[in-house]
């Protein structure tokens, strides 16, 4: 566990080590909403398909999720919150820098530290995330009670075991009331991808264009399943890996 020295929030990071040394930068994985580390990546497949070309995998459970702390406060879900922690999480590791791959609202994150802090960011990739404002039409009062496509998210995960629904719901506050912006875009080499019936990821190949970027679409799969697509994996990881 990692402690964010701003807030004292304490965050669980996976440390995956390839047993033969490799001269890439550690992958730095950021989940989804609702989601963890293991639910979101290493149950997908995404650890071994990342082991298997030699390459550090680190794994943080983003605050509110999994195994970390879970604030009931939603100023404390603050974008910058979240950069935080991942740099004190790097800070502990003694990671300089890393690629940064993020789904849904880590993508989101993966950004925001790409953008603040980009002497620690190589390149990113942006899965299931898009320009549009993802809690647009949500009452944030009782997140999960309407019918857009971030009500459904919520619907999904607020029940899953582990998760506290009060703390996702501060979460989904904290991330409305500072609404994504795409200005100014990353310069560093950003892979975009979603899945063509995602509409959480609404606008994703504009999002890409913006940035000079490579844009992917995964045929097929939607918000909650682009996720185990193999051609998304590989997408990654030959982004990474050229």
């Amino acid at each position: 566990m990692s402690e964010n020295p701003a807030d004292g929030v304490a965050i669980r990071c996976a440390d995956l080590i390839p047993s033969s040394p490799a001269d890439a930068v550690p992958v730095l994985l950021l989940h989804g909403f609702g989601t963890s580390f293991d639910m979101n990546w290493r149950a997908a497949g995404w650890t071994r398909a990342l082991e298997a070309e030699g390459l550090r995998v680190l794994g943080p459970d983003l605050r509110g999720h999994g195994d970390s702390d879970k604030p009931a406060d939603s100023g404390l879900y603050l974008p910058e919150h979240f950069v935080g922690d991942l740099t004190a999480a790097l800070d502990r590791l003694g990671v300089e820098r890393v690629d940064a791959v993020g789904y849904s609202m880590g993508s989101r994150l993966a950004w925001e530290l790409a953008l603040t802090h980009p002497e620690r960011v190589r390149r990113v990739a942006l899965c299931g995330f898009g320009p549009a404002d993802a809690f647009e039409g949500v009452d944030l009062s009782d997140p999960g009670s309407g019918d857009t496509p971030f009500d459904s998210v919520f619907r999904n995960v607020a029940g899953l075991p582990g998760n506290d629904p009060a703390a996702l719901a501060a979460c989904a506050r904290g991330q409305a009331s500072r609404p994504f912006r795409a200005h100014p875009p990353l310069t560093c080499p950003v892979l975009v991808a979603a899945g063509s019936e995602d509409e959480v990821a609404a606008g994703a190949q504009e999002l890409a264009a913006l940035c000079g970027g490579t844009f992917v679409e995964v045929p097929g799969r939607g918000h909650a399943n682009a996720v185990s697509s193999r051609i998304l994996r590989q997408a990654v990881v030959e982004f990474l890996t050229s």
